[in-house]
């Protein structure tokens, strides 16, 4: 089995060197190092190629023609990649000396799964730890573990993004299945692989271990945020008063979020097309079946009088609040506030 790691760099010379150096003291060394780099300005390149001198394996520097930007830059370094097995690989973090052994001691061991993926420690920039691990920070824990663990990945797809592409490795079939990649800002290259891979039956592998120390600093793409940011204990009449101030954005927001959801629906009838399987069958009903509560819900919302609590009634009845929305709070939203347009 070849391993092959895809490495995108942009004007990465402060933080470069020290993930290069431990890429090159893994116990598993892969067979390449495929680099594309995004019209650096700074001494990336410079670092880069002084690497490809002296490293215990071959390195493939790529510069574009043009600046292609985060996600169409990753397919194309993975598009390069000749190895079985891809692991995705950002210029600013420092990888714990197993993390490749273990990665593909996943994968060898589970020949039915398409993709593999770890927790992380989350430091500053100056590798200074922070106190909170990558999955905490995404929320990947709890109910949404245990359904992952089930294999119900795909609707945990579609409530958050879990998958970070630092801590992952995949099958290179999958990385074809997967491209072109989508360039609507939506989906990030790292959740678009793992998505499509769940999608189609080749299902993902959780780690529960720190296998890299996630940098988190200003000048960064994406980070991790903050748990402590997004998440307060509150009354039922804080949250009331929270929600009715804040009720047509976060309907906006809740709305916005649900199209993006139903937009796989349309990707996934397509991908069928392509790669047929019961797997894809099995989520495309699960997003008829969104479609049909985001519907439902919209009509509430907008709605008034007793028609409005008897579409909450039988949303409720189906059980399509726990297993689409938020449970109890949404219900909650739904039976005591209601947009002043509706």
């Amino acid at each position: 089995m070849n391993l092959s790691v895809a490495l995108c760099t942009y004007n990465g010379e402060k933080f470069l060197r020290e993930q290069l150096d431990s890429i090159a003291e893994q116990t598993l060394l892969p067979d390449e190092l495929v680099v594309c780099d995004d019209r650096s300005k700074d001494g990336t390149l410079k670092i880069l190629e002084e690497f490809g001198e002296s490293a215990p394996f071959p390195v493939h520097i790529h510069q574009n023609e043009i600046n292609l930007g985060s996600t169409r830059n990753f397919e194309k370094a993975i598009s390069l990649c000749q190895g079985d097995i891809i692991a995705l690989c950002d210029q600013d973090d420092v990888w714990k000396p197993h993390k490749l052994e273990r990665l593909a001691e996943v994968l060898q061991a589970h020949p039915e799964a398409g993709y593999v993926f770890s927790d992380a420690e989350l430091v500053d920039e100056n590798l200074r730890p922070l106190g909170r691990l990558l999955w905490d920070s995404v929320g990947f824990r709890g109910q949404v573990r245990k359904l992952f663990g089930k294999g119900e990945q795909v609707p945990c797809f579609a409530r958050q993004h879990i998958v970070t592409g630092a801590t992952m490795a995949f099958r290179a079939t999958v990385g074809e299945m997967a491209m072109p990649f989508p360039t609507d800002g939506y989906w990030i290259h790292d959740g678009w692989v793992a998505l499509v891979s769940s999608a189609t039956g080749h299902l993902g592998i959780s780690i529960d271990e720190s296998l890299i120390a996630y940098r988190q600093h200003s000048s960064q793409q994406i980070g991790a945020p903050d748990p402590a940011t997004t998440m307060r204990e509150k009354s039922l009449l804080g949250m009331y008063h929270d929600l009715k101030a804040h009720q047509q954005y976060l309907f906006t927001e809740w709305e916005k979020h649900c199209l993006h959801v139903l937009k796989l629906k349309d990707i996934l009838k397509r991908m069928q097309e392509r790669h047929p399987s019961p797997a894809l069958d099995q989520n495309l009903k699960y997003f008829q079946e969104f479609e049909t509560h985001f519907l439902a819900r919209r009509k509430i919302l907008t709605s008034k009088g007793p028609r409005r609590y008897w579409l909450i009634l039988r949303e409720v009845f189906s059980g399509r609040y726990a297993k689409f929305s938020d449970s109890w709070r949404s219900l909650f939203r739904d039976t005591f506030l209601r947009l002043s347009n509706g």
